[in-house]
């Protein structure tokens, strides 16, 4: 499935998301690739075309033919870029997204560095404190635009993930079934798809029955270029080709994760052989990387690199940056850590990172293997 949010503005509409998202039902396992809007999706160096980025494609096309057309010659070229086909499509405007998150109820989000923007012009105020928040629609949107920050546009998709993930979650805890009215007449106003309104039956009872552990996040790999007067973000076409593989082999993607250190598991010397990480602290407790980089060294994993993450964390993570995800896995397994996920990045050359948060269980570095 292709899922769009974006403005609504007169003569044209600009993309903030592009997901690419995959459900495969034998194993309930979903993929969610996150594209990033600035991609380059056709240029033409011989001929000197004028470079265009996804949010102008999109852009374009729904000027010329309209959000319903355009959205279908946008969907078009986006499959012959990533050489995938989308079943499904669903454009979310902003306004929807906003009506979408108050009929669930307000989203639980961790805000880690202060959030401060304001557009005069286009009325956009963005202000948040680092902490935790029970966010409304019209706070979750802001969140999820802001890209004022050292990490720019990639910053903004790490958070669009975040809130994905979050929201999953909170579809747990809520009665999904008693919103479907709101949904339903939210469909038939609003919403550009070519889903039917009995699909969000079906849709509402894969959500009462998933398991919202099984999911996997990526960002379409990539560098950022500039072209001309533009930055964009090219395509790596070998690491995009290894996304492709681990989506089309997620029927046997097994998550054996657990809550923080709640189970005893049995580890040995050779637990993380043929595993290369790198360590960062990320606690605001000095001394974990390098004191956890020896301890999985014990373990038989090659730790070649440890330091700080530059920013703070409150949760552990473990970040795969290759396809081979059971590696990440192995490695949260020992740690005891409840969050996995992947960040394709080749260049790093390792096999995962380990991001140390505040809730990391220090007595584990002097646990006997």
């Amino acid at each position: 499935m292709l899922l769009v949010g974006a403005d609504q503005v007169m003569g044209g509409s600009h993309s903030d998301v592009v997901l690419w998202l995959s459900y495969e039902p034998k194993t309930r396992f979903i993929d969610i690739v996150s594209v990033p809007r600035d991609v380059l999706i056709k240029w033409d160096e011989q001929r000197s075309w004028i470079p265009r980025k996804l949010s102008e494609v999109l852009y374009l096309n729904t000027r010329r033919y309209g959000m319903d057309k355009g959205i279908l010659e946008f969907k078009s070229e986006l499959e012959k870029f990533l050489g995938v086909v989308f079943d499904y499509h669903i454009v979310i405007t902003f306004d929807v997204f906003v009506h979408v998150i108050d009929a669930l109820g307000r989203i639980p989000v961790t805000v880690d560095i202060p959030m401060h923007y304001d557009d005069y012009w286009g009325g956009l105020h963005i202000h948040f404190e680092p902490g935790d928040y029970m966010m409304s629609g019209a706070d979750a949107l802001k969140y999820v635009r802001y890209r004022h920050s050292a990490l720019g546009d990639m910053g903004r998709i790490k958070r669009q993930q975040d809130f994905v993930r979050n929201l999953i979650a909170h579809c747990f805890d809520v009665n999904i079934i008693s919103a479907l009215p709101e949904f339903v007449r939210i469909y038939r106003k609003d919403i550009f798809t070519n889903f039917k309104w009995q699909d969000l039956l079906v849709l509402a009872d894969v959500f009462r029955t998933f398991d919202a552990e099984h999911q996997r996040y990526q960002i379409l790999p990539g560098e950022s270029q500039r072209i001309g007067a533009k930055d964009v973000w090219r395509l790596d076409e070998k690491a995009a080709g290894e996304i492709k593989a681990s989506i089309a082999g997620s029927e046997k993607e097994l998550w054996p994760r657990s809550k923080i250190r709640p189970f005893v598991i049995r580890r040995g010397p050779d637990s993380l052989e043929g595993i290369q990480a790198e360590v960062f602290n990320a606690s605001g407790t000095s001394g974990l990387a390098e004191a956890l980089s020896e301890k999985l060294r014990g373990y038989g994993c090659d730790v070649v690199l440890w330091g700080n993450w530059g920013s703070y964390k409150k949760y552990t993570e473990v970040i795969a940056r290759t396809g081979e995800l059971s590696k990440a896995v192995r490695t949260a397994k020992i740690l005891g850590c409840s969050r996995v996920r992947t960040d394709m990045d080749p260049d790093r050359m390792v096999d995962v990172s380990v991001v140390v948060g505040d809730d990391f269980p220090e007595e584990f570095l002097n646990e006997k293997k």
